[in-house]
């Protein structure tokens, strides 16, 4: 449990300073219980504000990344691999693989949350971490003109029971997608009166484009 919440940590004060150019590493911080107070609240019918996933934001100027994707954090579970979610265990009555759980977690907190998209971050002992993130946020993000070829390596995966998923590491998802392209897709999401009255136009950066399933 302490590996889990020392990570935990890490990732959230990493997350402040790339949100805020180096300058502040207390933005994001864990949620109550890791986000077990909103489960709880959600199986009662209620929900909770900003405390779904593992991160929420303590200060304002950090909501719209928030707002934009609930993000799930996983430490160890060194035995499994993305991998996993291509190469079916041949083993009678295996279990089902741990990414696909991770994944069918951060969607679920997702869906309850009303967030646009879902971000889960893997660091296994002694590997670098990865952060996954389903296709139509790297829609949006296109969408938003992200530099999203700069992100090497980058595998996509069409899941059999999930969209389609991208997968990279961390540290080459912070240094190339900065925090201006998540605020523009939040200003068109949350801010844009357009919005309201439009039905997939032709806008390259409509939010309503950003909602169109695949």
């Amino acid at each position: 449990m302490a590996k889990g919440s020392n990570f935990e940590r890490e990732i959230c004060k990493q997350l402040s300073l790339w949100w805020t150019n180096g300058k502040r590493d207390d933005v994001f911080w864990r949620t109550a219980g890791s986000g077990a107070r909103a489960t709880t609240r959600s199986k009662q019918h209620q929900s909770t504000f900003g405390q779904y996933g593992d991160v929420q934001a303590t200060d304002p100027i950090g909501q719209p990344l928030i707002d934009i994707c609930t993000i799930e954090l996983k430490r160890g579970y060194s035995n499994e691999t993305f991998a996993n979610l291509i190469e079916d265990s041949q083993t009678a009555n295996a279990k089902p693989c741990m990414y696909t759980k991770f994944i069918e977690q951060a969607y679920s907190d997702h869906v309850k949350a009303e967030t646009f998209a879902w971000m889960l971050i893997v660091k296994r002992d002694r590997r670098k971490a990865i952060v996954i993130f389903p296709w139509s946020l790297h829609k949006a993000l296109r969408q938003v003109e992200a530099p999203l070829k700069r992100l090497k390596p980058l595998v996509k995966i069409k899941g059999a029971s999930f969209q389609n998923i991208y997968i990279t590491p961390l540290v080459s998802f912070l240094v190339n997608i900065q925090p201006r392209y998540v605020n523009k897709i939040h200003s068109k999401l949350y801010d844009d009166e357009e919005n309201e009255d439009c039905k997939h136009c032709t806008k390259p950066t409509c939010a309503n484009c950003f909602r169109e399933k695949e």
